[in-house]
């Protein structure tokens, strides 16, 4: 009677550990969670596995930043400091959303509600964020790797392994009464071998995004039933979850027997490699397993954008809490109107914040180097941005119509394609220029038009490229040095500009944008400040006086 009892409290013992444990890890993720709530990651963004659902999603959108303007707004350091998401899938759907501003008002304010939800409800939250957890494993960014438009096929050979397996099948049946069949179905596993062992190459190309997947399937199965609000229909995400339960199935017996390390494990994963190769199981799953795939990317998509969207909304809550000063962006029609109330660049530490209110004109920034010119013009532009993705600014109030956003500010020579600065220009500029006749508002955010060129030809062309972009209803925002400029374009362009002080030797930039043109020159005083020789500011003294008359 002792050893029944003894063996039930021991099973007791080992089910009391287990459910503690899990509690125990449970928690920790909890805590680990909440500790991270309204913080930036401590981890560095691998960009080209972000990048990979980017990439590959092709559907139609209202806008996607060029990679001109990508660069010139410096995308890649502003994601690291917007996403908060918890799951690779999550950091994946928020870059390629970042990347696509949209002109879906009713959309965006969809957004802004669940975004509300989560940071109201944080049990919810907290609950959703652990199960999301679950994808944070690196091998989590290859699932867009299924979505891949051209996807492997089925050899043209694959009918003879069908009926291979069938004729192994019968052999063994047919052994007990023609034992001489187990001779011959030496060489028929040998070659059976052969095609297990060479389909692993394939399998080894989805060793990560095939578990994946079926993680995603798992999550998106506990997230639902959360009953959240998404952006997502909850009847097509059922729907795509319910239909790729298959994949699962087959998917369970492609993973069967997979080895964990341990003797006996191994012991187990021989043998059932042996059976999968006899009967080639693997390689028969494996081909129905990317047909399935290839023919239901529309569901795999459904579900990742789900889960993708849910880790969304809730980085932008995690983002919010973190930041002192942020507002949600007023949509105004489509007029050449642009309200900003205390707007500041988010990576700027201790930005200096400007307010700007565009009015039928557009608006030319004249200053010196290092004055706040530059930062302003992206300023603007990722406020523009984020409030079409995030709907999110970092300013006191903004005020913007629909805009598609584009930009010529860091452009650098393409010599290994043998092109001069001022080519390189030229490119980026008619780029531009093409966006004109389109019928869409555009913001243009342009930092010295034609710095490649002589004087006169720039001031000249820069004058009507200026003029031809301010069309209809376009916003421009240029900065430039050629003060010449904002005689020519006064009638077009109000005029703003930033300055630097000279007191007691020393230079001081209070980076406040003002209104009005620039009437200081201080470039000669800088290079005397520098310790240029006597010699060499004597003599721009003299020429500056001779050339402006002052």
């Amino acid at each position: 009677m002792a050893t029944p009892i003894l063996i039930v409290l021991l099973l007791f013992f080992i089910i009391v550990y287990f459910i503690s444990r899990s509690k125990h890890s449970r928690t920790k993720k909890i805590e680990k969670i909440r500790d991270a709530w309204g913080k930036l990651k401590n981890q560095e963004p691998d960009f080209p596995l972000i990048e990979a659902y980017a990439v590959r999603n092709k559907k139609e959108c209202f806008h996607e930043l060029s990679d001109q303007t990508v660069y010139d707004l410096d995308f890649y350091e502003l994601f690291p400091f917007i996403d908060r998401t918890v799951s690779k899938t999550g950091e994946q759907f928020l870059f390629d959303k970042l990347k696509k501003p949209s002109n879906d008002i009713h959309t965006l304010n969809e957004l802004d509600k669940h975004v509300s939800f989560f940071a109201e409800n944080k049990p919810i939250r907290e609950e959703i964020s652990l199960t999301l957890s679950d994808l944070d494993s690196k091998s989590a960014y290859y699932i867009p790797t299924l979505l891949e438009e051209k996807f492997i096929d089925k050899p043209n050979w694959f009918s003879i392994l069908k009926v291979d397996s069938i004729l192994v099948l019968l052999m063994l049946l047919m052994s007990p009464v023609y034992p001489v069949l187990l001779i011959w179905l030496i060489p028929l596993f040998a070659v059976n071998l052969f095609f297990h062992f060479r389909n692993k190459n394939n399998t080894f190309r989805f060793v990560k995004s095939f578990p994946q997947l079926n993680l995603l399937i798992n999550v998106s199965k506990k997230i639902l039933g959360q009953k959240i609000p998404s952006s997502v229909s909850q009847t097509d995400i059922s729907e795509s979850i319910v239909s790729l339960k298959s994949f699962q199935k087959k998917f369970g017996i492609l993973n069967f027997g997979q080895s964990k390390g341990d003797e006996l494990s191994q012991i187990f994963w021989v043998i059932t490699e042996l059976v999968k190769a006899l009967f080639l199981l693997e390689v028969h799953t494996f081909y129905s397993l990317t047909e399935e795939i290839k023919n239901k990317q529309k569901q795999i998509d459904t579900i990742f954008q789900f889960v993708g969207y849910t880790d969304t909304c809730i980085s932008i809550a995690s983002l919010r809490e973190g930041i002192k000063v942020y507002c949600k962006p007023t949509f105004i029609d489509n007029n050449k109107k642009l309200n900003a109330k205390n707007v500041y660049h988010p990576l700027v530490t201790g930005c200096v914040a400007n307010s700007i209110d565009i009015q039928s004109k557009s608006i030319l920034i004249t200053g010196s180097n290092m004055s706040g010119k530059t930062t302003f013009l992206r300023t603007i532009a990722i406020n523009t941005l984020f409030a079409q993705t995030i709907f999110t600014c970092f300013a006191e109030a903004f005020y913007i119509p629909i805009l598609k956003i584009y930009s010529s500010v860091r452009i650098d020579d393409n010599l290994l394609e043998g092109k001069s600065y001022y080519f390189e220009e030229v490119n980026v500029m008619y780029n531009l220029v093409k966006q004109v006749e389109t019928g869409f508002q555009n913001l243009f955010i342009l930092d010295e038009v034609f710095k490649g060129t002589n004087t006169i030809e720039r001031m000249a062309s820069g004058k009507a490229i200026l003029s031809y972009l301010n069309k209809g209803g376009n916003i421009v925002l240029a900065a430039t040095h050629d003060i010449e400029l904002s005689d020519m374009l006064k009638e077009e362009y109000n005029l703003y500009h930033f300055s630097e002080t000279i007191q007691h030797n020393e230079l001081s930039f209070d980076y406040e944008i003002k209104t009005g043109q620039l009437t200081t020159r201080n470039a000669i005083k800088i290079l005397e400040l520098s310790n240029y020789p006597k010699e060499i500011i004597e003599e721009a003294n003299k020429l500056t006086t001779d050339l402006t008359g002052l």
